[in-house]
């Protein structure tokens, strides 16, 4: 009869984190994605991709700030490749550090 009664829990709602900036040695970088993913090899990479050529990336070491709603992201690395897409420009990068920050 009490099983009836019980209130439902509300489960807590996450606020979506949303993409506010990134700067590259303290420069702003029109990026499309940013993502951090592993090569065949299981060595952390770093992808950015942005609509046209970025002459912020072009440098051998690249310190870079992510900023969204919800956190601050710092990875410093190393250039290895970039790659001309059909809408879009690839720039592949080596993580040597990566530190996180939650605002």
């Amino acid at each position: 009869m009490f099983d009836k009664l019980k209130k439902k829990k509300k489960k807590k709602k996450r606020p979506m984190e949303k993409f506010i900036s990134l700067t590259a040695n303290g420069v702003n970088v029109d990026a499309i994605n940013f993502s951090l993913c592993k090569n065949p090899d299981d060595t952390p990479r770093l992808e950015v991709r942005t609509k046209d050529v970025a002459e912020a990336l072009h440098y051998e070491h690249v310190d870079f700030e992510m900023k969204t709603n919800l956190k601050l992201v710092k990875v410093g690395a190393n250039f290895k490749e970039a790659i001309s897409e059909k809408h879009f420009k690839l720039y592949i990068f080596d993580i040597d550090s990566y530190e996180q920050y939650f605002i």
